[in-house]
């Protein structure tokens, strides 16, 4: 995403953002040295862990680990995408996003006819819910859902007149009423496209009207209708009652996902917060995304019918890739012939709580549906559960959640856990084996350097990536930054790219670095290596501490290039005499520096270790 709007433009853009005042509109700050301190806004604490740097404008929490730069707080507090961040600060900063840019988002300019027309229908619906001759029937139906005026106010619920141009006529640009899906045009005529129905205002994430639902009140079809997609609405990424339950609660610990706008009124009416709903459609990724992002648990609630598991088990689907270690998501299905609508006015609040409390874990209900109507008691019924478990396995990220899920499948298939990560690196499931004769368990290849899943301790090639982040002109000591590249030492690739991009820009900010790299494999690992605390002491000391990282990377280096030389030599694939004379000038090689760094070296030894170096591209 990061492409489309040019590197420079955000360059510039956090270059002219002063985080720790942007920060401060919406934590309260107080300065504690070269920082600033302040409770984290993204978890509650009583002493201040949450840490503004302007030296390298970024934020830091040591208590939860939210970190990131200005484009980054705005995503995670006001809860906007990329695209919308990076306009809003450039609006603050009196920038134009470019044109390249401007051309593909959705900007205020641009849209602002349609927000219009979607704000005057909004106003026009509500006002009719309050005084139209016509809105008895919309009244008497909210009434009888158990719907109070306040939560309806809360909500803007309002009432879509009949008649074909109530709305038509109340426009000043027909054409936005079109193209933002409140205006039909067909066969040269133009009229309402919502007529005699309640109506639900769609909002996004910074509270703007941009779509409507709507129900039929008195006889007739569809019961639901909704707004199509437009430019301001595509409802694969909005999620209704979302705007509302952050407003109620600026860090909601948890979010229950039902199916139908009812079903969140009701919830809200009964005092249960954080209800939310789908439009009408699958759960996808982006809203998946989405509510994780927004609350660290996550409760799908969905009808006991057939149709309600299935819709449970695709949202699971959805959120099984983008669900992270420290959030929570469970399943609650309700007995067959209830919704929550129905179910909390009969059984009130507190059984209400109590379902969602007990509700199923992700993994328990994923697993369990995928082996429903398999008989685990054979052979072909275990195969079958595999069949049907790779596919979506397979499309889960390696680490804690996906090892759960295979230990899971492996209890039920009574197929070892090692054999099973082996089929999901791309061979079709087989049938699993009897008894007695599992493999013996081994982890599973990894491609790359996997840096999501990397351990926190201290690698030489970690610390030196973390000093470079935060002071990045000490890439000029480190040598040509291709000396890193084609090595078998994880990391060494990333290394090479900072060591390129902090040497053609010396005064690059840590914030910079980190968007250079928003949306890649290395966001995380560098967002997690950016909060390290760099050692105590002047420039000259950390100038060492990082020349001390770079000698022991090279001797990792040379380690590992005489393992690789040694596994040669037992294969055979390589010239013998060639490889023995190359690993005996890196056996020499290592010698020599492990001497220079305890004792140093005369003028003769120093020289051969520098044309070994330069062999071994050192």
């Amino acid at each position: 995403m990061a492409g489309r709007i040019p590197q420079e433009f955000i360059d510039e853009l956090l270059q002219r953002t002063d985080i720790a005042a942007l920060v401060g509109e919406r934590v309260q700050l107080r300065r504690s040295g070269a920082h600033y301190k302040g409770l984290c806004p993204f978890h509650d604490e009583r002493t201040p862990s949450f840490t503004v740097s302007p030296e390298r404008q970024t934020y830091h929490c040591f208590g939860c680990g939210a970190h990131g730069t200005a484009v980054g707080f705005l995503m995670e507090y006001d809860r906007l995408g990329f695209r919308e961040a990076v306009a809003e600060l450039a609006e603050r900063c009196g920038l134009q996003l470019p044109e390249t840019a401007a051309g593909q988002h959705s900007g205020a300019d641009e849209h602002a006819p349609l927000y219009r027309a979607l704000a005057a229908a909004d106003r026009l619906y509500r006002d009719a819910l309050r005084r139209h001759p016509a809105r008895g029937a919309a009244v008497e139906y909210l009434r009888q859902r158990g719907i109070s005026g306040e939560v309806a106010a809360r909500f803007g619920i309002g009432f879509a007149p009949p008649g074909w141009d109530t709305l038509l006529r109340q426009l000043d640009d027909v054409r936005a009423g079109v193209r933002a899906g409140l205006i039909i045009e067909r066969d040269s005529k133009t009229y309402d496209r919502f007529r005699d129905r309640i109506t639900f205002p769609i909002h996004d994430r910074r509270g703007r009207v941009v779509a409507f639902g709507a129900r039929v009140v008195n006889d007739g079809e569809p019961k639901y209708l909704n707004s199509p997609e437009t430019p301001v609405f595509q409802k694969g990424r909005e999620v209704y009652g979302l705007y509302h339950a952050l407003q109620a609660q600026r860090r909601p610990q948890r979010l229950i996902l039902v199916e139908g706008y009812m079903d969140v009124l009701a919830l809200t009416q009964a005092g249960v917060e954080g209800a939310v709903a789908t439009l009408g459609t699958a759960t996808t990724r982006e809203q998946a995304s989405l509510l994780l992002r927004s609350a660290p648990a996550l409760v799908l609630c969905f009808d006991g019918d057939e149709a309600g598991r299935e819709a449970a088990y695709r949202a699971v689907e959805n959120l099984l890739p983008v669900l992270q270690g420290d959030r929570e998501v469970r399943v609650l299905l309700l007995p067959e012939g209830d919704d929550p609508d129905e179910l909390v006015r009969r059984e009130g609040r507190a059984a209400f709580e109590a379902r969602l409390d007990a509700a199923a874990p992700v993994a328990e209900f994923f697993l369990n549906h995928l082996a429903a109507d398999c008989d685990l008691a054979t052979v072909d019924g275990r195969a079958r559960l595999l069949e049907r478990a790779a596919p979506p396995l397979r499309r889960v990220p390696a680490g804690l959640l996906r090892e759960t899920l295979v230990s899971g499948l492996a209890e039920r298939s009574h197929t070892d856990a090692g054999r099973i990560d082996r089929l999901l690196q791309g061979s079709e499931a087989q049938p699993p084996q009897k008894a007695g004769q599992a493999e013996r368990r081994r982890p599973a290849p990894r491609s790359g350097d996997a840096p999501q899943q990397a351990a926190t301790r201290r690698t030489p090639v970690r610390h030196a990536v973390a000093l470079l982040l935060q002071q990045p002109g000490l890439a000029a000591l480190a040598g040509e930054p291709d000396r890193f590249a084609d090595r078998e030492l994880p990391g060494c690739e990333l290394l090479q790219q900072l060591l390129e991009i902090a040497r053609a820009e010396p005064h690059i900010s840590t914030a910079q670095i980190l968007e250079r790299f928003r949306e890649t494999r290395y966001e995380a690992p560098l967002n997690r290596l950016a909060a390290w605390q760099r050692p105590e002491g002047n420039e000259a000391d950390l100038e060492q501490v990082f020349r001390d990282a770079l000698m022991r990377i090279e001797e990792q280096i040379v380690a590992t290039e005489q393992d690789r030389l040694i596994r040669a030599l037992d294969s055979g694939e390589e010239a013998a005499a060639e490889v023995q004379e190359r690993l005996r000038a890196a056996q020499r090689l290592q010698f020599l520096m492990d001497r220079f760094k305890r004792h140093g070296l005369g003028a003769e030894d120093e020289g051969e270790l520098q044309q070994l170096r330069a062999q071994f591209r050192l």
